[in-house]
């Protein structure tokens, strides 16, 4: 684990944000060879601390183990997983909202074209997580 990196976070809680992130990042000695410990700290920050969308969308290039998550046979985008992840844990009642599932779709649409994997994904999101229902109706106006 690096240290250095969680140190930052505990000075900054409630939220990492883009900035942080990118300090944290400037903990990497080599960002064209990440090491597993960094890797492996990024993705525990992540999955403990909340980040806002401008962070994870940081950390995203980074933290390239595996671009899927295998869950019940099934492949899913591993960094829009996080994501929602995160954005339910932030400020609010632990639900996906219609700004939320926007950012979402967003990020899965990086490429300007969304892929079967995260088309499947954003429907594992609204099937799995708490969603309010113009979040559920921004979905399915995008044709997801």
């Amino acid at each position: 684990m690096n240290h250095t990196m969680v140190e930052l976070v505990k000075k900054t809680i409630p939220e990492i944000d883009l900035k942080l992130s990118n300090h944290i990042i400037g903990c990497i000695k080599d960002v064209t060879n990440i090491s597993d410990t960094e890797r492996a700290t990024i993705m525990y920050i992540m999955d403990i601390y909340v980040c806002n969308y401008d962070a994870v969308e940081n950390f995203r290039k980074y933290i390239s183990t595996s671009y899927y998550k295998q869950m019940n046979g099934k492949k899913y985008d591993r960094s829009l997983l996080l994501l929602a992840e995160n954005l339910v844990k932030g400020k609010g009642d632990g639900r996906i909202s219609e700004d939320d599932m926007k950012k979402l779709y967003e990020s899965a649409n990086d490429g300007n074209k969304i892929t079967d994997y995260e088309k499947d994904t954003l429907g594992y999101i609204v099937d799995n997580f708490k969603c309010t229902e113009k979040a559920k109706k921004y979905l399915d106006e995008k044709n997801i």
